[in-house]
């Protein structure tokens, strides 16, 4: 099984994907977002052909760590996938987007690609975590 990352916008939506180890997340589409059924709708295609059983959304807070209305909207976009019965992770994204255009660099052809390298971030955070977490765990 696989994680899917998820950048929530109210305009686009980026997505990410994790590889079968759960090691690497890369970035992986940017959906435009059509209102939640129709949305849903088409992340599902996407959840199914890849074998996702983790749904990571990023939880967009402010630099004092409060929710914001953003927050709200997001955890609300999650909580979709729970009632389908899929597990529901949310990550702070404070920066990731910054940090995505740092890597990406900024023109006009790389702004498309913002969200997506944003939700890999978001994702690749969540895997790290993950991974440091199984590891404490077994030397305990």
């Amino acid at each position: 099984m696989r994680c899917l990352g998820i950048d929530y916008g109210r305009r686009r939506i980026g997505l990410a994907l994790s590889d079968p180890t759960l090691l690497i997340a890369s970035p992986l589409v940017i959906i435009e977002n059509r209102g939640l059924k129709k949305t849903l709708l088409q992340i599902m295609n996407i959840i199914e052909k890849n074998d996702v059983g983790q749904i990571v959304v990023g939880l967009p807070l402010h630099t004092n760590g409060d929710e914001s209305e953003m927050s709200r909207e997001a955890r609300q976009f999650g909580a979709a996938f729970t009632t389908l019965g899929f597990p529901v992770a949310f990550v702070d994204e404070r920066y990731t987007s910054f940090e995505a255009e740092s890597i990406i660099g900024n023109n006009r052809q790389s702004k498309s690609l913002v969200d997506k390298v944003a939700a890999s971030i978001i994702l690749q955070m969540y895997l790290d975590e993950r991974r440091k977490s199984l590891n404490e765990g077994e030397n305990h």
